[in-house]
């Protein structure tokens, strides 16, 4: 592994060894203890675990990577992940899925930098909303979904219209208190 973030674990933690044990120690806490692997999202989790600024982390991976850094923080917080739902007639996709006993989250992975103001995150949310009202009536056995978009950096708003707008260094935060946030979500 020689990517950017791998390259920083190893400073952070001073050996290939100390990095790659950092790594092992992120996959086993997400319930994958065979996933060392060469992808920059886990060195970036690792990194995050080592107090690195989750926002400059997030800002070095590719928005592929960016989704699957979403599911390892979801998985590190106890969620099952699946990710890339795809929904059919009309077309539709869900970048990440997080399921818990209580709640569920459909996460829409935005690793973009710009600013949307506040038309642009209602029209996002209202689009999350109806994957997720979707995504609900596909599923059996699923309890209430809260819509999030997950932004790489800060939008000034927290809820929208019934959908949460998460900048990335808060994404953790959030879903550690989600349930408290129930009476700001529109619930599918």
């Amino acid at each position: 592994m020689s990517g950017p973030l791998f390259l920083l674990l190893v400073k952070r933690t001073g050996s290939t060894e100390g990095a790659m044990s950092a790594i092992s120690d992120v996959a086993f806490r997400m319930g994958e203890p065979e996933a060392v692997s060469s992808d920059e999202q886990l060195a970036g989790l690792a990194l995050c675990a080592w107090g690195e600024d989750i926002e400059r982390v997030s800002k070095s991976l590719t928005w592929r990577d960016f989704e699957r850094f979403c599911s390892g923080i979801l998985r590190t917080r106890g969620y099952r992940v699946r990710q890339n739902i795809y929904l059919r007639k009309p077309r539709a996709q869900v970048d990440v899925f997080g399921i818990s006993e209580s709640i569920s989250i459909a996460v829409d992975c935005k690793h973009w930098v710009r600013a949307a103001g506040y038309a642009g995150l209602a029209k996002q949310v209202e689009a999350q909303k109806a994957r997720a009202t979707r995504l609900h009536e596909s599923l059996d056995h699923i309890g209430p979904i809260a819509s999030v978009i997950l932004v790489l950096v800060d939008q000034g708003a927290r809820f929208v219209d019934g959908g949460a707008i998460v900048p990335v260094f808060a994404f953790g935060d959030f879903l550690d208190n989600v349930e408290a946030f129930q009476g700001q979500l529109d619930l599918r």
